[in-house]
C-alpha cells in the first residue's frame, strides 16, 4: 500500500505466516484472517504479537479484480473492434 500522510510502508511481510500468505494479503484476492488469541496471562505474549499483526493486517488495502484468460481469437475480435471504430 502506498504510504498516506507522510508514513512509511508497513512492514508486514516479515514473518512465516506472511510469508505462508504472500499470495493473499495484498494481491488479488479478498482475504479474511481470523486472530486467533487466548485469554490466558501464561499466553499473552503470544495474544499481543497476533493482535499486532492482525492489525497490521487489516491496514493492508488490495482492489481485488476478475482474472481474464485471454484467449487469442476473442483477443483478435476485440482489437479488430477497436481499430473499426
Amino acid at each position: 500500500a502506498p504510504p498516506k500522510r507522510g508514513r512509511a510502508p508497513l512492514p508486514y511481510r516479515q514473518s512465516k505466516l506472511t510469508h505462508l500468505l504472500k499470495d493473499a494479503i495484498g494481491g488479488n484476492c479478498k482475504t479474511t484472517l481470523v486472530a486467533c488469541v487466548y485469554a490466558e496471562a501464561a499466553h499473552l505474549e503470544e495474544t499481543v504479537s497476533t493482535l499486532a499483526f492482525a492489525a497490521r493486517v487489516m491496514r493492508v488495502h488490495n482492489a481485488p479484480s476478475a482474472n481474464e484468460t485471454a484467449d487469442p481469437a476473442m483477443l483478435l475480435r476485440r482489437y479488430q473492434a477497436e481499430v473499426v471504430q
